[in-house]
């Protein structure tokens, strides 16, 4: 049976209608051949446009579709749909943006005109050689890995668990909890509980829907959303590991701290009563009261913000509250003891920080803005010397110094984002899908990260991006509903693949391995999304991403650019 093609303009109220003569469209349309008919609404879109297409294209017969409309980023899918309740294939459809590359970009109406009709009869060549696609479907595991027990994984577990849904929680060290659960003196000023937390780690131990996997490292993750097969391993075992089948896995590996021995200036185990914010909390969780090295009580003590700024190239965000705490416990505690706060950008983000900054200064903590700084001295006679940001030097002589290091990437991060195939930011840190609109999901469908794994988090926002990832797996991740992949991926003909791997090294999802026994590349369908780096890069032009293929995309050029 020949094609039977439809073509129908969208007026799209003003946008098109009053931009494009439509009439002319039409007319230079309507004598192409294959095209049965050509008509106009004034919003293909809307409810009363979609039923009016179905009607179209069952009452016509059509087999083919061509759209002149917005960009197919707004109601591709839209018309796809109205295709399959019309009985034709989704794929037979093809919608040409006039709006935005037409309609809204030409002054002169004629111009737009002319570069619409061009446009609708690039279509209309492409269309001419799309085939019929089919959706295909496949069974998913509904259960989750979470790597990580601080407070996101944590989160994550426990809103994840359901009846029908199992949570495998693993975390290298012995205990959950994550670096929260050392310091319970300062919570309280950072408006946590620790109470809170070992309820949560209390919860977790006792749900049978989770299973919480401590001295741990995850080996291997292979497969993609829906069906990941997982590897584990005791932590400095070579037997004993397990595996597993998830159908998501949650990153929530938290963070490490910039180094302060690596610079100098700083005085940092090379000046006694010189320490970090980790050594002044198990300081005071360990001792009731607060000591120099030489037993007695500090009567002065310099709070350095920043600390490896300069190195890693980024602000930690999360470092100003943490030392404002510090400062404000010394205070609560020791009312009479000095407190100077050195800092330079201070970050004052949520709602209530400001508050809490000015109440601090009424408590008598010295704000002392700097650009730069130096620990000299020594135990007993510390010398902290700094730059304003006029220029001027400034110079304070305090018993103790506490030093807030940057937080960087947990260690073997790297190592397990080449495992999942995820990237990573410039920092190091793992890099999120998009900032905006896709803030915890990451580029590998099923994947999400979380917390500080991401970067410098806050509490509250560590909380909110693990429900966030929580509410992505409940949406996309059902229990008893399979999955439909990806459609429009790559297919490579054998008989001219000759087995140079190059696609391997281009595919960003890991989609393609190389069959050793046949000597050519194999795509995994459940995998593939379709990008088209493969294909471009392949010497043979073997590889052909479906629905784009070189013909389709040529006739639509060569018929676009026809005068």
């Amino acid at each position: 049976m020949s094609d039977k093609i439809g073509v129908y303009v969208c007026e799209c109220g003003p946008n098109i209608g009053e931009a494009i003569d439509i009439d002319k469209v039409i007319e230079a349309i309507s004598p192409i051949e294959d095209v049965a008919v050509v008509r106009r609404h004034k919003l293909l879109c809307s409810g009363d446009g979609q039923n009016f297409l179905v009607d179209e294209i069952k009452n016509e017969g059509l087999t083919h579709v061509v759209l002149g409309a917005c960009s197919p980023k707004d109601h591709e899918i839209t018309f796809m749909n109205v295709a399959t309740r019309a009985g034709i294939n989704p794929y037979l459809i093809q919608v040409v943006n006039i709006r935005e590359q037409c309609a809204w970009i030409f002054k002169d109406k004629d111009i737009a005109t002319k570069k619409a009709i061009k446009y609708i009869r690039a279509g209309i060549e492409r269309i001419k050689y799309h085939k019929p696609l089919q959706k295909k479907e496949l069974d998913a595991n509904p259960d989750v890995l979470v790597l990580g027990g601080g407070l996101a994984g944590i989160e994550a577990a426990l809103a994840l668990t359901q009846t029908d849904r199992k949570v495998y929680l693993v975390e290298k060290s012995a205990d959950l909890g994550g670096s929260v659960m050392k310091f319970e003196k300062l919570l309280s000023h950072q408006g946590f509980n620790l109470g809170l937390i070992k309820e949560k780690v209390d919860k977790i131990n006792s749900n049978e829907n989770i299973e919480v996997l401590t001295s741990t490292n995850v080996e291997s993750v292979i497969g993609f959303f829906g069906n990941f097969e997982v590897t584990t391993k005791p932590a400095g075992e070579e037997a004993g590991g397990k595996s597993f089948i998830v159908g998501a896995v949650v990153v929530a590996s938290g963070y490490n701290w910039f180094d302060l021995e690596s610079t100098p200036r700083y005085g940092y185990k090379k000046i006694e009563d010189v320490f970090t914010i980790n050594d002044f909390g198990r300081m005071i969780e360990e001792s009731e009261k607060l000591k120099l090295s030489t037993g007695k009580e500090p009567k002065s003590i310099a709070l350095v913000h920043c600390g490896g700024r300069k190195e890693l190239g980024y602000c930690s965000r999360v470092c100003c509250m943490q030392m404002m705490n510090i400062g404000n416990y010394i205070k609560d505690k020791y009312p009479g003891i000095e407190v100077h706060e050195l800092h330079s950008d201070l970050c004052v983000s949520s709602k209530n920080d400001q508050k809490y900054y000015e109440k601090s200064k009424e408590k008598g903590i010295n704000f002392i803005r700097m650009k730069g700084v130096e620990v000299g001295g020594k135990a007993g006679a510390i010398s902290i010397e700094y730059t304003t940001l006029a220029g001027d030097k400034g110079k304070l002589a305090v018993d103790m110094a506490v030093v807030a290091p940057g937080m960087i990437p947990e260690a073997g991060t790297p190592q397990v984002a080449d495992m999942l195939n995820v990237p990573l930011h410039p920092t190091g840190f793992f890099k999120e899908g998009h900032e905006k609109l896709n803030p915890v999901g990451t580029t590998m469908d099923g994947i999400y990260v979380v917390g500080c794994a991401q970067g410098p988090k806050s509490f509250m926002e560590t909380l909110i991006q693990a429900q966030a990832a929580t509410g992505k797996i409940f949406s996309h991740l059902i229990p008893g509903k399979k999955i439909e992949p990806e459609v429009k991926v790559s297919e490579i003909i054998e008989a001219f693949c000759t087995g140079c791997q190059t696609c391997l090294d281009v595919c960003f999802y890991g989609a393609i391995t190389y069959d050793e026994d046949k000597g050519v590349s194999v795509v995994n369908e459940a995998i593939c999304r379709g990008c088209g780096n493969c294909a471009g890069s392949c010497p043979s032009d073997a590889i052909r991403p479906k629905h784009f293929t070189t013909t389709q995309l040529y006739q639509e050029v060569v018929e676009a650019l026809r005068e």
